[in-house]
């Protein structure tokens, strides 16, 4: 018979994965998905600009027509210039397409139409871009219409701010109290930047005098704490609008913004910053269009608005439509931003439909 061979078997070999390569591959992961929101937030979704229709009921029987007063809101349009010309003539020309043919009765701008004075020729680009609308345009000024901003500074300003606070604070508690205070100053720092307006610091003037020949030239009144009577007997059509100055730079004065309008005449108010909600007047004004907080700008999950940059308004209102009393409000998320970033907060001109 014959002798089977048998071949020894060799050893197994023991693959031994280095957990480092697991963590190398999260972190790639999380660094790509970090890259590509990055992309989306700088360059998709700050010119993917939405058209939005909102309906507001107003106490004005009789004084609106049956289809509603159409109002074309344009808000916080931060025209730069300069390297972020191509950036932003895109928007200009998103916005031409979506209001082409657009028939309406009143054009406004709630203000910050730039962020430096090297965007003035946009500003006139975007106003001729938009069709005329039937009855007349409107606008109030933002606070960069004003100013611009070093923001590098705005959390070292606002630690000062929020140790000022902790100071009073700690000279009204007891020993206990003074431990679980600063035990807990980091967190509540947060929550602090959280819903508190951003403190930049104003580092130059921006040129309003040629703003406002500007808008002159293009047919805009400008509402700086005064009123207008729209009437049009045609339509039916009689109730006021007014405009306040920037609540921050400029010079507002709400009486002053309603001293000719009638008690019990229906009212609309442009104002930039939607913090005038907390003026004891408001309650002559049925309706308050605003813009300012851009939508927060970025949607953080777990977080929310990255900031309101508003003192009064809750976080479920940095923007869209909401009530205080029988004021109706309606904030924009704008056209542009302050930092080149959107994320779930697409910018927005609104065709806003006030209703009797």
């Amino acid at each position: 018979m014959a002798e089977i061979q048998i071949a020894p078997q060799e050893p197994a070999v023991r693959v031994t994965r280095s957990p480092l390569r697991g963590l190398t591959g999260l972190a790639l992961a999380g660094a790509s998905t970090a890259a590509l929101l990055g992309v989306y937030a700088y360059a998709i979704e700050p010119l993917n600009i939405e058209f939005a229709c909102v309906e507001m009921q107003i106490n004005a029987p009789g004084r609106l027509p049956a289809r509603g007063l159409r109002i074309l809101q344009l808000a916080d349009s931060h025209f730069c210039g300069g390297n972020r010309t191509a950036r932003e003539r895109k928007k200009i020309d998103r916005i031409r397409r979506l209001v082409d043919g657009l028939e309406y009765d009143l054009l406004i701008h709630t203000g910050d139409f730039i962020h430096y004075d090297s965007g003035l020729e946009l500003v006139r680009e975007l106003l001729a871009a938009v069709p005329a609308p039937r009855l007349g345009r409107y606008a109030v000024y933002g606070n960069h219409d004003y100013t611009h901003y070093n923001m590098l500074v705005t959390l070292p300003r606002m630690w000062r701010t929020f140790q000022n606070l902790e100071t009073a604070r700690n000279r009204g508690a007891n020993p206990l109290g003074r431990v679980t205070l600063a035990a807990s100053r980091l967190p509540r720092f947060v929550w602090y930047v959280r819903n508190t307006p951003l403190d930049g610091k104003p580092i130059g003037a921006n040129d309003t005098d040629a703003l406002s020949a500007l808008l002159q030239e293009m047919d805009y009144q400008v509402l700086h704490n005064r009123s207008v009577h729209v009437i049009d007997p045609s339509l039916p059509l009689d109730i006021y609008l007014a405009g306040i100055d920037d609540l921050g730079q400029g010079t507002p004065h709400l009486a002053d913004a309603l001293a000719a309008i009638p008690a019990g005449e229906p009212a609309v108010l442009l104002s930039h910053n939607p913090d005038i909600i907390a003026h004891p007047a408001l309650d002559r004004v049925d309706a308050v269009i605003s813009g300012h907080t851009h939508g927060g700008q970025l949607q953080v999950p777990f977080w929310g608005p990255a900031h309101t940059q508003s003192a009064h308004l809750s976080r479920a209102q940095v923007s869209g439509q909401f009530s205080r009393g029988h004021t109706q409000f309606y904030v924009s998320r704008g056209i542009g931003e302050g930092i080149p970033l959107r994320f779930r907060t697409r910018p927005q001109v609104t065709l806003i439909t006030l209703y009797g």
